[in-house]
């Protein structure tokens, strides 16, 4: 593709022509595709989520005049590789966030003391709280009460996930839920209530 070629193009999806460049969405396709995978080792699935979310920005730039003929590619490769790189770190802060999580659950919900099994029903356990020292025993208590204080859909995904630890994919399935997105924000909320309503209790 020459440079008239090329602002031709410009003047077509200026014009509302969006099929103008699916010439050069095919021709960079395969390439930045390879690039991501041998760069970043991202799989496939990736690249190609990450190549249409950068082609949308780079449809955006060429609209305000931002891309020239001569970095086309290299344009579409900076677009994708910040696009990648934060994706890999929003995953990052998320992974973090869940292991803390899935930390402080086995605090609250006492699985690291075997407190719980498989028939998991807090209000039975409180025999085993007298094994525990005062202050765990007193956590446990407000455990149990807040545990009551929770509607019935958290109860199942809170135990479905930090206790049988059953994945929010499988979950999502079991559970009824929409999407990944769905379930994953309703275990962070349904978690922060538990934690809240117990704290709240210990005053």
């Amino acid at each position: 593709m020459n440079a008239t070629e090329f602002d031709q193009i410009v003047k077509e999806l200026q014009a509302g022509n969006e099929k103008a460049i699916d010439g050069i969405f095919i021709e960079h396709y395969t390439y930045v595709l390879d690039w991501l995978q041998k760069k970043y080792q991202c799989d496939i699935a990736d690249a190609k989520d990450v190549y249409m979310d950068g082609f949308l920005k780079f449809r955006r730039a060429i609209l305000k005049g931002s891309v020239k003929h001569g970095n086309i590619r290299g344009y579409l490769i900076t677009i994708v590789k910040n696009i990648w790189l934060q994706k890999l770190e929003k995953n990052k802060r998320s992974v973090s966030l869940d292991t803390l999580e899935t930390e402080q659950a086995d605090y609250y919900l006492g699985s690291k003391s075997g407190l719980y099994d498989e028939d998991f029903d807090p209000l039975t356990k409180a025999e085993t709280a007298n094994n525990l020292s005062q202050q765990k025993s007193n956590q446990l208590d407000a455990f149990q009460a807040a545990w009551t204080k929770l509607g019935e859909k958290c109860r199942r995904l809170l135990k479905g996930f930090y206790i049988d630890r059953i994945g929010l994919k499988q979950l999502q399935s079991v559970l009824g839920y929409g999407s990944y997105d769905s379930i994953k924000s309703m275990r962070r909320k349904c978690f922060n209530q538990l934690k809240k309503k117990s704290v709240d209790l210990l005053g």
